[in-house]
């Protein structure tokens, strides 16, 4: 067994295995970040032709997804540096389910989602407040508060100022994340060690709960409120298992991530290609069905709500 970042991996392939066996922990990521790409390229091609915005954002969460893995694969094969890490990190633990998330809100106008939205940003400031990160938090409430005054006075605008927010925090984390110090002792010395994100200062790991909060946040109310939906009206069955699905990619890698520290290595990147497939299944499922235009209004919307 090895100790990598806290969590003990079993060194499956190291010395004495055969050198022509497929390596699992660089053949995964590498089919995730393929599949990642790909379907990114196909959104925005749908967002050139049909400018729904949903299409955009979400094709920024997947190309996330794709660099992410990409990253993995290339610290897998080649080894880890500081740089290649920085990048893995923004786009997997700062663009992923942040930009997912913001996608499914251009697709949901009940009041109670957004007002669920606006709070879960909020939130997630909790952590760099515990921690003393004012200036982090302080940023974070005020997005949270300019969405509940949206909300209340300019509905229409919900999305785009929720994804105007997120640029905006994207990119003052990325010169944040892409500055930061990196201990090196903490990066994978193999593909059978999993990448972490404790070679970074808790300086960076506190910038994460806000965008991941959030964004889980409204994948999990878009599903719920499509099931509740369904349930009352018995509409719309493949908006709820889109949701469903959506909010399912986007967990299934938190929690294979967990089995790392049984020395299951590989479960963490066939939790990521899991995860891919099912967002993807999501997403087929959603552009695939009618979804009529819902009126703002503090009543559950009838119409708008798949993603």
């Amino acid at each position: 067994m090895e100790k990598v970042s806290g969590h003990s991996v079993t060194a499956a392939g190291s010395e004495g295995h055969n050198r022509d066996t497929v390596d699992l922990n660089i053949a995964l990521p590498l089919l995730t970040s393929v599949l990642s790409l790909g379907f990114a390229g196909a959104l925005l091609w749908r967002f050139g032709h049909r400018q729904e915005a949903y299409h955009l954002v979400w094709s920024i969460g997947l190309l996330g997804y794709a660099l992410s893995a990409g990253a993995e694969v290339v610290g897998g094969r080649f080894g880890w540096w500081p740089e290649l890490y920085r990048w893995w990190y923004l786009a997997g633990a700062i663009g992923v389910a942040a930009y997912l998330g913001a996608g499914t809100v251009y697709l949901h106008r009940e009041s109670t989602f957004r007002w669920l939205v606006s709070i879960c940003l909020a939130l997630g400031c909790v952590p760099p407040l515990a921690a003393g990160y004012w200036g982090e938090a302080a940023l974070g409430l005020l997005a949270a508060a300019c969405l509940a005054v949206v909300h209340l006075r300019r509905g229409a605008w919900f999305g785009h100022v929720a994804f105007a927010a997120l640029v905006i925090g994207t990119l003052l984390a990325a010169a944040q994340v892409l500055r930061a110090p990196v201990d090196t002792s903490l990066l994978p010395t193999s593909s059978q060690q999993v990448v972490t994100g404790q070679a970074f200062g808790p300086d960076v790991r506190i910038l994460t709960p806000p965008f991941n909060i959030a964004g889980a946040a409204a994948l999990l109310a878009g599903a719920l409120i499509s099931a509740w939906q369904f349930w009352r009206a018995r509409t719309q069955p493949r908006r709820v298992l889109s949701n469903g699905l959506i909010a399912l990619g986007a967990f299934v890698p938190s929690f294979t991530s967990g089995l790392t520290r049984f020395g299951l290595s590989s479960a963490f990147f066939a939790g990521e290609l899991v995860g891919v497939a099912c967002i993807l299944a999501g997403f087929m499922l959603s552009s695939s069905a009618a979804i009529p235009h819902a009126a703002p209004s503090a009543a559950p919307a009838r119409g708008n709500v798949a993603a």
